[in-house]
């Protein structure tokens, strides 16, 4: 039974009929392990960090504080270089034509309030022309070159520091700069003093500009260490957040959050080099190290072992068992009987295996045994109880909710707060903007406000587009995009509105009356652009009107769309009245905030409301959620995987080996079981076929006995069996006839009759006369060969010679061929050849023959006979003759001029497949019947020989001459 083991291979893994079952056991374990581990509320790596033992910050609010200080970041970029937008738009009106300098800066004054001071500044000279409002401080501009528009901040102690903004002039005034002093606002809003916030504005250096909340103890190393560290990382380019080690005040246990983000302004020469750092206590939350993963890690962990159990029992040792006994049967071992089973696809194949057995024998058959379980059924109820725990783990841990504390809650209604003061001040510094304009154009008509239009509506992003109407509302001049407010009179005054409440997009405009004019200047707001200034406060944030309609909205939405969630429309209506509208609900955080109290931005009725999902907050139980969901995920995959791969590699290729044994036991024996698989199955379906020879064959087929394999798909291919050929016996020596021993008449007749009867007789031509005598000197290419193959010498022929007919007087000439010119390109016309002295004409060949005495062997002449050959290559060929005469007989001479060689002498002679085969000459003594069919005599059609004349008689003198020596 080995060898025939062995001549039945197995391939090894994936093959096999229990690698399903190990390999779905080994995803089982990781995935328990998984479970345990990564479902639990200290999270998965609670084991090797010592902080959460007492607690630590939550996740979320070192993310919201991080996203409060880019926030802030960008609001003191835009405040910094608000006199440079000031300065861009100004240089763009008439307000520079003025050459007295005095002026200049008086009417910029006037201009724009918020400017503190403004000089005329010569840097070559380091001296002021001119100045206006506070004093300017430009020694801190000495030594910097100044090329374009460049702002530089100057810290003033124990004040707002302040932002120099230094502008190039040109004309009269070139090599000289306007210096504006602007103060630069505070961004930072109302900070929240339970926690201890501080916001600071930090230099590239190191130097702290100025600070804004609660203070930070000088002796407070740890805070001061995360301080350094977040402004040196700042300085660099850097955004990110710190946390420290948790100390206890007032009996809580609170830990220092610093975050960090560089001011970066776009559109300006130089760098502000300035960062803002951001500080804060929040208190530690405890986090209860609960473990609710493991329970169900401990549940998949007893499936697994026990599927892993049912399926080696019910499955592959049947299987395994089956091909043991299989093998017995097949290598003739039928002494003992096969192994019934209980599993019903296994049982078909025994039983009838049995049969099989008892037959060969002939005894009679062990008694069957009753199926009780199916193969399917057993993989069947593995998987439906993996399905089974996925279902209870996403429905259990997969659904919970996170518990979110009052300070996450307080953190998330601050950022709302910020953003909508954001918001506010962006809307109340485009309408000073406007303001500003229609001062500089006052007593100016619209066509020369053109230039200023357009620098303000390409400085100032939140400008969609700015446009000066008349007192009816019509368009007089525009700058930016296309206006979307409808022509229509304006109210009166200056200040913000909303003109629509429908339609595709909401459009919202500032507008303010020009001086000594019935115009207005109007810009309207880029919307878009509104909403990102809303991002800081994270979660989705919408800015809803009066009758809660959607006016902007960050996760993109359609315009005025009403609030339907009945919270969200319960805070914005406590915004609405001035409260406190912040509520944690079981799925989200909501918090609202009305835009603006008073002032310009309140004309609006606006409100901020921000509604964050609590499942993408970094919360414990968030953690929890999300790893039941991966594992009941996977373990449905293997679930599925675990059937599927049971079903198609070892249940039905099972039934099938069932359905075929069963037939062969019941006497169907003609079709024939192919192995379609290399495992413990392809063997048992092989071991059938080998019984199924035998019943056919007879016990000599059971055994070692070698057998094809394959599949009934594979193609099949019918090879020749090839057979080794004799060797050809040498031909026996025969003697040349000369002239001493001329070959007799009668054995002449005998070899020459058969291959004259082949022959067609040419047709007769008329013989040559004395009227075309044979050139001098002019011999037929071929007599050497003729001489050879009938066995007389030259001085034998030389009488025949004189008898020829005289060559013709012209014979067509063709160029010379050359050795290296390609046979394809050479032509095919024979090379004319010089006249020799006139020969005696000798009678024709047909007397010939009958007066001399017959050759050894005649053969009728080919074409390459007839056609001399220049080509060196081949000149020293010899004219194919019997082999046995060749080694008798010295070589005989080389022709004057070499012929062309027979299809029989072009044969290569290293051919080992044809190196055995005699030529046709030597096979002259043969009869036709005994030749084989590929060397038989073909008949030949009479070649065909180019001949090119000049006019038709010379052609016919050419063939009276060929035909008079008997070509």
């Amino acid at each position: 039974m080995a060898r025939l083991r062995a001549q039945i291979p197995e391939a090894g893994f994936p093959r096999g009929a229990g690698v399903a079952s190990a390999v779905a056991f080994v995803l089982l374990l990781l995935i328990a392990a998984f479970t345990a581990l990564y479902l639990s509320t200290a999270g998965p790596l609670a084991l090797i960090r010592a902080n959460d033992a007492g607690g630590r910050v939550p996740d979320e609010l070192t993310a919201g504080q991080q996203r409060t200080t880019a926030g802030l970041a960008q609001s003191v970029a835009t405040s910094a270089t608000a006199a440079a937008g000031d300065l861009q738009v100004a240089a763009g009106s008439s307000v520079f034509d003025t050459p007295d300098d005095t002026a200049l800066l008086t009417r910029l004054g006037e201009t724009y309030e918020d400017w503190r001071g403004v000089v005329v500044y010569d840097p070559v000279a380091q001296k002021v022309v001119a100045t206006r409002g506070e004093p300017v401080p430009v020694e801190t501009l000495r030594g910097v070159a100044v090329a374009n528009l460049t702002v530089r901040p100057v810290a003033r102690p124990g004040d707002t520091p302040l932002v120099l903004t230094a502008l190039p002039l040109t004309g009269a005034r070139a090599g000289k700069l306007l210096v504006v002093s602007t103060a630069l606002r505070n961004t930072a809003g109302t900070l929240d003093e339970d926690t201890q916030q501080q916001v600071r504005l930090v230099t590239a250096d190191g130097v702290v500009l100025h600070t804004h909340g609660s203070a930070v103890a000088a002796t407070d190393r740890p805070a001061q260490d995360l301080l350094a560290r977040a402004a040196t990382a700042a300085a660099a380019g850097q955004s990110g957040v710190l946390t420290g080690a948790a100390v206890t005040e007032k009996g809580k246990e609170r830990a220092p959050v610093v975050s960090y983000a560089p001011v970066s302004p776009a559109g300006i020469g130089g760098s502000l080099g300035l960062s803002v750092v951001t500080f804060s206590r929040f208190p530690v939350e405890a986090v209860p190290v609960r473990w609710p993963g493991l329970v169900p890690a401990a549940a998949l962990l007893a499936l697994a072992v026990g599927g892993f159990v049912l399926l080696r029992r019910t499955v592959v040792a049947p299987i395994r068992r089956l091909r043991d006994d299989a093998l017995a049967v097949a290598a003739g071992e039928l002494g003992h009987p096969v192994r019934q089973s209980r599993i019903r696809e296994v049982n078909r194949v025994t039983a009838a295996l049995e049969h099989t057995r008892s037959k060969l024998r002939r005894r009679k058959p062990e008694p069957e045994v009753r199926p009780l379980l199916s193969a399917q059924l057993a993989v069947v109820l593995v998987a439906l109880a993996l399905l089974g725990w996925s279902g209870a783990v996403a429905a259990t841990l997969g659904r919970q909710h996170a518990e979110v504390s009052p300070t996450m809650l307080s953190e998330h209604g601050v950022r709302v707060t910020r953003s909508a003061d954001t918001l506010r001040r962006s809307l109340t510094e485009g309408l000073n903007d406007l303001q500003t304009l229609a001062r500089l154009g006052k007593g100016k008509q619209p066509d020369q406000l053109r230039d200023m239009l357009g620098r303000l509506a390409g400085t100032e992003s939140r400008f969609r587009s700015v446009y000066v109407t008349d007192a009816e509302g019509a368009v007089l001049v525009q700058a930016g995009r296309e206006a979307l407010r409808d022509p229509g009179k304006l109210p009166g005054g200056e200040g913000l509105r909303q003109h629509n409440t429908s339609g595709r997009v909401p459009v919202v405009y500032a507008f303010t009356p020009l001086p000594d004019s019935p115009n207005v200047l109007v810009g309207e707001y880029d919307v878009p652009r509104m909403a990102e200034l809303l991002g800081s406060a994270g979660g989705r944030v919408r800015v809803v009107d009066e009758g809660k309609r959607t006016i902007a909205d960050t996760e993109g939405y359609l315009a005025f769309a009403a609030l339907s969630d009945p919270a969200l429309v319960k805070n914005v209506d406590a915004a609405q009245s001035g409260k406190d509208a912040r509520e944690a609900t079981p799925s989200a955080l909501l918090a609202a905030q009305r835009l603006a109290d008073k002032g310009q931005a309140a004309t609006l009725k606006w409100v901020v409301v921000a509604e964050q999902p609590i499942g993408s907050l970094g919360l414990a139980d968030n953690t929890v959620r999300s790893g039941a969901r991966v594992a009941a995920l996977l373990t449905a995959v293997v679930a599925l995987l675990l059937f599927a791969w049971h079903l198609l590699v070892v249940v039905r290729p099972l039934r099938r080996i069932g359905t075929e044994a069963g037939r062969i036991a019941d006497g169907n024996t003609a079709a024939v079981v192919y192995p379609q698989r290399q495992d413990e199955i392809g063997t048992v379906a092989s071991c059938v076929e080998i019984c199924r020879q035998a019943l056919t064959e007879g016990h000599n087929r059971l055994g070692e006995t070698r057998r094809p394999t394959g599949a009934a798909t594979d193609e099949t291919e019918l090879l020749q069996k090839i057979v080794d050929e004799p060797e050809p016996e040498a031909p026996a020596k025969r003697p040349s006839p000369t002239a001493e021993t001329p070959d007799p008449a009668g054995q002449r007749r005998k070899t020459e009759a058969p291959i004259r009867a082949e022959r067609k007789a040419p047709a007769k031509r008329p013989s040559p006369t004395a009227e075309t005598p044979e050139p001098a000197g002019q011999r037929h290419k071929s007599a050497p060969r003729a001489h050879a193959e009938r066995g007389t010498s030259a001085e034998s022929a030389a009488p025949a010679r004189a008898e020829r007919p005289a060559a013709p007087p012209w014979r067509p000439a063709e160029p010379r061929r050359d050795s290296q010119t390609p046979r394809a390109q050479r032509p095919s016309a024979r090379v004319a050849e010089p006249h020799r002295p006139a020969e005696p004409q000798r009678e024709p060949a047909a007397d010939r023959r009958r007066e001399s005495p017959a050759p050894a062997r005649t053969e009728r002449r080919t074409p390459a006979d007839r056609r001399p050959i220049d080509n060196a290559a081949r000149a020293d060929r010899r004219p194919a003759e019997p082999a046995a005469d060749r080694r008798q007989e010295p070589p005989a001479p080389a022709p004057a001029r070499a012929e062309r060689k027979t299809p029989v002498d072009r044969r290569p002679s290293d051919n080992p497949a044809r190196a055995d085969r005699k030529p046709l000459a030597d096979r002259s003594g043969e009869t036709p019947a005994r030749r084989p069919a590929e060397y038989r005599k073909r008949p030949q059609t009479p070649p065909r020989i180019p001949v090119r004349t000049p006019d038709d008689k010379a052609k016919s003198d050419y063939l009276s001459w060929l035909d008079g020596a008997g070509v």
